[in-house]
């Protein structure tokens, strides 16, 4: 077997493989250690694999490509760390910082049912009473119900974990810092310090995702305009206090114009990415 191409987009590699299966060209999907590796099984074929190769990473969100995923008759065969294509989808999403932030959440909800005093080392707090700036971030680790826990955590692996593997580290990270730190501090001007979670960071999420892929050819819209909607509404119901939970509301609303804001910036600059 020959190798002819590593993405991070099992999507993409789907119908990289379904496009080239297509053309009478055989070749294999397998996981590889940055995620998925594309194989071709016929030698003979590698003159004509590499030159379609070739034009699929100068223009890899052709239309040619989701025809040919859509014609494919049999899904590709993909059994890197899992047996399905959502176990697979959530393996790729396991990136490495969205890993390490899942980690100290939970370590935080873990000490805190310990009776440990977390939440006064973590709540937030202004940086000019006694230094502790690293309290204008980290009421993002504090969740006050396993629920709370639960539904912040899924969006944060769905929504984070696709922002590292499509747009990188460095990307999620800026989200993740401006994404807590402006929404903390506007909630915190209302409401004092009773306030924690996720929540900010996954509408910057959101609204990040929904703006900078709306208008790209992306082999998967992250964000749908029915799920973008969904979370309109959750927010406006927020808004008029009919909720049956508590929501830090103007930590939503930050977060999610925080993350309008930098999608806007980076769709305007955007070129399709090749990996």
């Amino acid at each position: 077997m020959i190798l002819l191409i590593e993405l991070n987009d099992l999507q993409l590699a789907q119908m990289l493989a379904d496009y080239l299966q297509g053309q009478q060209i055989s070749c294999q999907i397998h996981s590889s250690e940055t995620g998925v590796a594309l194989w071709l099984l016929d030698e003979n074929q590698a003159g004509l694999a590499e030159t379609e190769i070739q034009r699929f990473i100068h223009e890899p969100y052709h239309p040619r490509y989701r025809e040919a995923a859509w014609q494919q008759e049999k899904s590709v065969s993909w059994r890197a760390a899992a047996d399905s294509h959502l176990m697979s989808e959530l393996v790729l999403q396991a990136q490495p910082l969205m890993l390490v932030v899942t980690g100290l959440v939970l370590i935080e909800y873990l000490l805190r049912s310990m009776g440990l005093p977390v939440e006064s080392w973590l709540s937030f707090e202004w940086p000019w009473l006694n230094g502790q700036i690293w309290r204008l971030f980290t009421p993002v680790f504090l969740h006050f119900s396993v629920i709370h826990l639960l539904f912040n955590l899924s969006w944060w692996w769905y929504l984070g974990g696709r922002t590292e593997q499509r747009y990188g580290v460095s990307k999620l990270a800026i989200v993740l810092i401006s994404g807590a730190l402006i929404p903390n501090v506007l909630q915190a001007m209302v409401s004092g310090n009773t306030f924690g979670g996720l929540s900010g960071v996954t509408y910057a999420l959101l609204g990040y995702l929904w703006l900078r892929e709306r208008h790209s050819e992306q082999a998967q819209m992250t964000v749908s305009n029915g799920l973008f909607i969904f979370m309109l509404c959750w927010l406006t119901l927020g808004f008029a206090d009919i909720l049956p939970v508590n929501t830090a509301n103007f930590a939503h609303l930050g977060g999610l114009l925080v993350g309008l804001v930098q999608g806007w910036r980076d769709s305007r600059r955007a070129t399709p990415r090749s990996s």
